[in-house]
């Protein structure tokens, strides 16, 4: 058994930007950018594409094929059911939730807050402060197992911070990282037009894929950057159908 294997959702389907996982940006995919550097990073032992039986994701398990990466096909809304069937495919004491369209997920920050968890005995963990699209979210296997026995609302689960973060049998241990990689009112998560431009702009300015460190550090000089907008109320109503036995 393997200690840490991270999970990354991906599907093509999206109202807001239709088969992003497959937008340019620096020459490659959006979704090879991040596969290519999961490929680099050794803060994991292993990592699953986790994509649905929908016809129009055959495209994601056919770049799988061809990058010869591990992809694990299951239900379009459970993505807590999606998840557990791919742990099947490398089993692991932890798992860490990845976004397939965050091409700037930061897997240094989440090593920290990795051990930060297990040094405190944490369930689950997330890194707190840095930009909307950078953080991962690391949880025990088991944990997610449990989770997923005493849910009454699988079909939510696409929200599955919310799930993480209400559960009372679940133990947060969220992580505060440093300064110089806090921006939290930062947007690098891409789910409009002009989120893939602003992200292309920084790589641009790097002639590369710069750490979030660099990151963070750049667009604080800048004076426009897309930036979080929260809704209390649509959260509010989420959470309010989020039910455990």
């Amino acid at each position: 058994m393997k200690e840490i294997v991270g999970l990354v959702a991906v599907r093509t389907e999206s109202t807001r930007l239709p088969g992003k996982a497959f937008r340019p940006l620096a020459g490659k995919p959006l979704l090879e950018v991040l596969v290519d550097r999961l490929l680099a990073t050794k803060e994991l032992d292993d990592f699953i594409i986790c994509t649905t039986v929908n016809p129009s994701d055959d495209k994601v398990e056919e770049f799988c094929r061809a990058k010869k990466v591990k992809c694990y096909r299951g239900e379009v809304k459970n993505v807590l059911d999606r998840f557990l069937g791919a742990t099947a495919l490398v089993p692991s004491e932890y798992v860490v939730r990845i976004t397939g369209d965050n091409p700037l997920t930061d897997f240094l920050t989440m090593r920290e807050c990795f051990d930060y968890m297990k040094a405190n005995r944490g369930d689950y963990s997330r890194q707190m402060g840095v930009p909307l699209g950078t953080a991962c979210e690391v949880i025990r296997t088991e944990a997610l197992r449990e989770l997923s026995r005493r849910t009454l609302s699988h079909d939510l689960t696409e929200y599955m911070t919310y799930f993480f973060e209400m559960a009372p049998f679940i133990k947060n241990t969220l992580y505060e990282v440093r300064p110089e990689h806090r921006f939290p009112e930062l947007r690098l998560t891409v789910d409009y037009e002009s989120d893939l431009i602003f992200i292309q702009k920084i790589f641009d300015h790097f002639g590369r894929i710069p750490s979030l460190q660099e990151v963070v550090a750049y667009c604080k000089t800048l004076t426009e950057y897309p930036r979080v907008v929260n809704d209390p109320v649509a959260a509010a109503e989420i959470k309010n159908q989020i039910k455990f036995k």
